[in-house]
């Protein structure tokens, strides 16, 4: 089942100062250590996570009892269900992949933001319905071949969790393994791994299990020349 969650908002920046006082009072931040639970499936939906420091993986167990990654979420990133809805559910358990700080919502403190500081619900609308629109695109990505989809989320992970190794390098250190990768694409693992190959072969990608370096500026251009 495909977890909720809203990527890469701009919150931070997009909410104004006071606004963002009044939400840091109504919605006291909560930290969370390496491997905390956030959430767990199945549990009420009675909050919606504001990632403001750290990483927070979501995942599903598998029928041999390990985990599947479905998604690696960070700072200004939403995770949660409709949490407005009274009777929504969380669909996937939410991990604390490093120590994490959030900005939990109820249905409650949302609506005492919306009398509060109406033009931060505002924001938050905007957020979302932009999201409606990112849901689209990544519909239409999911007709492009498994060596693009590859391509575009390793740039996704090493822009967002990457560092500078220099001359258009990044170094990316990843939870995710060919079967998360093959997971958050629809593709299968094999597939996955032989795109991964191909990349080493071109000189594009370097290193394995997790600890890559990309060069950044060649695979973007290869996935324009693929869109």
């Amino acid at each position: 089942m495909k977890p909720w969650y809203v990527k890469d908002t701009a919150f931070m920046q997009r909410v104004s100062e006071e606004d963002m006082t009044v939400f840091q009072s109504v919605c006291p931040d909560k930290l969370y250590r390496k491997g905390d639970l956030v959430f767990h499936a199945g549990d009420s939906a009675t909050d919606l996570h504001v990632i403001a420091r750290g990483q927070i993986k979501l995942v599903t167990p598998t029928a041999s009892g390990s985990e599947r990654i479905l998604a690696i979420c960070g700072p200004n990133d939403f995770i949660g269900e409709a949490f407005l809805s009274e009777d929504a559910h969380y669909r996937v358990d939410a991990v604390a992949l490093t120590d994490v700080t959030t900005c939990p919502v109820s249905r409650q403190q949302f609506m005492q933001m919306s009398l509060q500081a109406p033009t931060f619900v505002l924001t938050f609308a905007e957020i979302l319905a932009g999201h409606l629109f990112h849901c689209r695109e990544q519909l239409s990505n999911s007709y492009a071949p498994v060596k693009v989809r590859v391509i575009k989320t390793l740039l996704e992970q090493a822009e967002r969790f990457g560092e500078e190794a220099g001359d258009g390098w990044v170094r990316l250190s990843t939870e995710l393994k060919h079967e998360e990768l093959a997971s958050m694409i629809t593709a299968t693992r094999v597939s996955v791994s032989m795109a991964i190959a191909e990349l080493r072969d071109e000189g594009l990608l370097e290193g394995t299990r997790g600890e890559y370096r990309l060069n950044t500026e060649a695979l973007s251009q290869q996935a324009e020349f693929y869109a």
